[in-house]
């Protein structure tokens, strides 16, 4: 997998530089995806997971094997803002801070970095999530102490040279600033590679490939291909959107 900035574990100069920023020994082999984790749950390689604002119980393939493999856990801990259907799961749900409860930044697909301010108070037992998580850590003999996210946001700053010339400040002043961002002065670059790839010769790779048929084509007993979908109006599994009455009547 990879580090922030999407520089890869297995690259030697990447790994020594997050041991130096972080002060511990990172392993270079690299994690498993999200479909590896649920055959390694049922391999008994993995007996516990901790769940962030994700619902694989619909959002993974073949979730009748993905629900299995949930069920299958010693311990399952899910921290979300909503009972969703992996947290029905779960041996202990911890209730997350919404985007209006919370300070922080958020980088969306189009390579925007925004500040997010906080208008309300978390309801009941929710807690903010950078608290969950300084909480979790200290549990875990971690000397993890943050002020707020203004130093997180800068640790991030500091490993990513696509956001290196953002600050704090600057966010709080112009709201959105979009990435890469390499000096303060720089307004944020809307084209990515503009001047070349970052590749030894600075060129894109461009590979052919052949349209083949599927592993199972529809039969005499099969004649039917279905696919799964999505709807213009819900994100993903519908968490959120779900819970939004004009989404639902749209």
């Amino acid at each position: 997998m990879v580090y922030p900035d999407y520089q890869p574990v297995n690259d030697p100069a990447a790994q020594a530089r997050f041991e130096a920023l972080w002060q511990t020994k990172m392993d270079p082999k690299a994690g498993l995806t999200v479909v590896e984790i649920t055959e390694a749950i049922h391999g008994d390689d993995i007996l516990g997971l901790y769940i962030m604002g994700e619902n694989p119980a619909i959002s993974d393939p073949n979730a009748s094997h993905a629900r299995a493999a949930l069920a299958k856990l010693q311990h399952l801990v899910v921290r979300d803002i909503f009972l969703t259907e992996t947290a029905c799961y779960a041996d202990v749900v911890l209730p997350a801070s919404a985007w209006p409860e919370k300070d922080g930044t958020v980088t969306n697909s189009n390579r925007q970095v925004q500040m997010g301010r906080q208008a309300l108070q978390p309801p009941g037992s929710a807690r903010q999530d950078l608290w969950i998580i300084e909480q979790m850590a200290q549990g875990m003999g971690l000397d993890w102490h943050y002020s707020g996210p203004e130093p997180v946001f800068e640790e991030m700053r500091t490993s990513m040279d696509s956001s290196r010339g953002m600050s704090w400040q600057r966010l709080q002043a112009e709201d959105a600033i979009t990435y890469p961002c390499a000096t303060p002065d720089d307004p944020g670059q809307a084209v990515m590679f503009g001047d070349g790839f970052p590749t030894k010769d600075g060129r894109g790779k461009f590979v052919p490939c052949d349209v083949t048929d599927p592993d199972e084509l529809p039969d005499q007993d099969y004649p039917l291909v279905l696919l799964t979908g999505r709807l213009l109006e819900h994100w993903h599994t519908g968490a959120i959107t779900r819970r939004a009455s004009i989404l639902d009547q749209l």
